[in-house]
């Protein structure tokens, strides 16, 4: 089968050609532009207990989640000073009754926002926009916000953290890129010594990689695609590309060199070199396939993403580079290029070359003289690279994975070490009620349940309707919640809004680890 094919392509090599060059131009516009459609995050699902406990919580308080930090800090003056207290407040006086704010908590409501040290502070900007939204609000955040005379202020949160995660990944994509191709086209040239032979790896590459991106905007308009995607397509087609095409090349400048013509030498050369590119191909996008059937959509679209350049760079493989050989046939070792040898001489179209004298040749009768010499050797070899494996710990990350020079990787290290990391990371509870959280018999039912969860000894706190100030007793909040409209301290008033819903109530406990600490994770475990 693939002996005729490649008999077909050199036929209609000029048709491939064509279709090839309509294609590409076609994906031209729409390359380029894949990062404006591809979505940030991805690392929740619907049908995770999390995602399902915020769901809930967003609708039944009327409340959303999404919050972006201003962080306020000054080395002479804390956050009880009158000025500190002013300029903050007046840095964020134009986001107050902004139609993408839904509210506005300043840390001088909420004493959890202020730092160990008091010189640090942060208001808690709640957004309208879904977390995976949010990241394109931003830019009109940050020009409503004005910049304080004597604090410096930082704008950090989980909003922030997706933008940077995009602008970041699109950045390494861009430098990546400069680094792989010309390493690539070097790599090359020491094999083929011939830049016709060179370039055409790389223009297969090229073209599959540009095609891939622009299936992979058609995709990301009718379905959430993560960012995360954009790497794996680009540099994974660049060497998918590269890799196929080298092989196939060098395939077929050896039949050339037996005396083949160019249509014998790319039918045996797609019997060959391409069928094992293509069972190559598919035993890679199998593995992929695996990723598809996660219910997270960074993983599910790295899935996607690896599977559609696969494809791409098989049909490339299979399509357009024997039609581009069938053009070239014995040109393809055009403009010889001088360069160190390494292994065997490379063949070319007027010399032939002995098998028996090459380097790789001799490796593999060496190896098959002495298989079990050299198979545990190297077998030890790669478990003791995979060693460092056994310690991983996997876990949804943060703004630490961000270079220093990040703006949200700054907020982020104020929080850590300015601030107790538990207080901003507490452990999310939807508790549904029947009836009214505020009714008596609910406020007994969940004073028992937070009483029963303040003696775990990992649990530092828990915030509750019953446990919003520890001075009082499960009487007064009942007294005090009989009558809500009349709740005079607004620390108070806000959280009761914040905290009671129709039908459901939220409750935070707060660790004493960290939020990536095991023993957190057993406690989400054992609340569970």
């Amino acid at each position: 089968m693939f002996y005729r094919l490649g008999l077909l392509a050199a036929r209609l090599r000029y048709w491939i050609l064509g279709c090839w060059l309509i294609i590409v131009l076609a994906a031209l516009p729409f390359a380029p532009r894949v990062g404006e459609v591809l979505t940030p995050g991805g690392f929740s699902s619907p049908d995770m207990q999390s995602q399902q406990a915020v769901d809930a919580l967003q609708q039944g308080l009327h409340a959303n989640f999404t919050n972006v930090l201003i962080l306020f800090s000054s080395k002479s003056m804390t956050a009880d000073d009158p000025r500190f207290v002013v300029e903050a407040n007046a840095a964020v006086a134009r986001l107050q009754g902004w139609d993408q704010v839904t509210g506005v908590v300043p840390f001088t409501v909420d004493p959890s926002q202020i730092s160990r040290d008091r010189h640090t502070a942060y208001t808690a900007v709640f957004l309208k926009a879904s977390p995976d939204a949010a990241p394109n609000v931003l830019p009109d955040l940050r020009a409503r916000l004005s910049q304080p005379h004597d604090l410096t202020m930082t704008v950090g949160g989980g909003p922030v953290f997706y933008a940077d995660i995009q602008s970041v990944s699109e950045a390494d994509l861009r430098r990546a890129e400069e680094i792989a191709f010309p390493f690539a086209l070097l790599a090359l040239l020491l094999v083929f010594r011939s830049v016709i032979a060179a370039g055409l790896p790389a223009a297969v590459g090229g073209c599959s990689v540009v095609v891939s991106l622009a299936l992979l905007y058609g995709l990301a308009t009718v379905s959430p695609v993560s960012i995360f995607a954009l790497n794996i397509t680009t540099l994974f087609g660049l060497g998918l590309g590269v890799d196929y095409s080298l092989f196939m090349v060098s395939r077929f400048r050896e039949e050339l060199t037996l005396g083949h013509t160019t249509n014998e030498a790319i039918a045996i050369t797609m019997s060959t070199a391409g069928r094992a590119v293509f069972f190559s191909g598919l035993a890679v996008s199998i593995g992929l396939l695996g990723l598809v059937i996660f219910p997270l959509n960074m993983l599910r679209s790295v899935g996607l993403g690896g599977m559609l350049t696969v494809a791409l760079s098989i049909l490339a493989a299979v399509t357009l580079l024997p039609a581009l050989l069938a053009v070239l046939g014995p040109r393809v070792n055009a403009l010889p290029v001088r360069l160190p040898r390494f292994g065997r001489r490379a063949p070319t179209a007027n010399t032939a070359y002995s098998e028996e004298n090459g380097f790789w040749h001799r490796l593999a009768l060496g190896v098959m003289r002495r298989p079990l010499l050299v198979f545990f050797p190297v077998l030890i070899a790669l478990l003791a690279l995979g060693t460092p494996f056994l310690s991983v710990r996997l876990a949804a990350p943060d703004a630490s994975i961000l270079p220093a020079s990040v703006k949200s990787r700054a907020a982020y290290d104020i929080l850590t070490q300015q601030f107790d990391q538990s207080q901003t990371t507490p452990i999310i509870l939807a508790v549904r009620t029947p009836g009214s959280p505020l009714a008596k018999g609910n406020l007994d039912t969940l004073d028992q349940y937070v009483r029963q969860l303040r003696a775990d000894p990992r649990v530092q706190r828990v915030d509750s309707l019953v446990s919003l100030d520890p001075r009082l007793t499960l009487p007064q909040y009942e007294l005090m919640y009989s009558h809500p409209q009349q709740i005079a301290d607004p620390y108070i008033s806000r959280l009761l809004t914040a905290y009671a819903g129709d039908h459901i109530t939220l409750v935070q406990v707060f660790s004493k680890y960290g939020m990536l600490d095991t023993r957190t994770e057993a406690l989400v475990e054992a609340i569970r």
